[in-house]
């Protein structure tokens, strides 16, 4: 669902995007709707592009000079055993990336939590530099 004209005016710096969901094991695809693909705008493309930025690997799309230091290093962390530090350093990547993008103003929070033998659910509530703050959560 695309945002009325007004609210995209006012949502227009944070970019358009299509629409990515999750499965239940966490694997984010496109969207289609009617065989089209679903775009979104605003604080709905803001949350697209945390999760894209979270679930790439960091430095995995340097075959394209803009891209160059994009993406997360939680995935460096695959093999580490569970530990207090781990929790921490999960905490720590994903802040730092979510404070590199250009659309966040702030990250206000971040919480880990294990769902899982080696799964962690991800929560984190940003403000957007339109000063509108927005929650999501990501299946690692």
């Amino acid at each position: 669902m695309t945002l009325p004209y007004d609210e995209y005016n006012k949502f227009k710096t944070l970019n358009e995007d299509i629409k990515l969901v999750p499965d239940k094991y966490g694997v984010y695809d496109m969207e289609f709707i009617n065989g089209d693909l679903h775009n979104v705008t605003g604080l709905e493309s803001l949350y697209n592009a945390c999760v894209l930025i979270i679930m790439t690997r960091y430095q995995e799309l340097t075959s394209n000079k803009t891209y160059n230091s994009f993406g997360c290093r939680v995935h460096e962390l695959i093999k580490d055993n569970k530990s207090k530090m781990l929790l921490y350093k999960l905490e720590v990547y994903i802040e730092e990336v979510l404070k590199s993008m250009r659309r966040v103003k702030n990250v206000n929070e971040i919480i880990i939590t294990e769902t899982g033998a080696y799964e962690y659910n991800v929560h984190f509530n940003i403000t957007s530099i339109t000063d509108e703050t927005i929650m999501g959560d990501v299946l690692l």
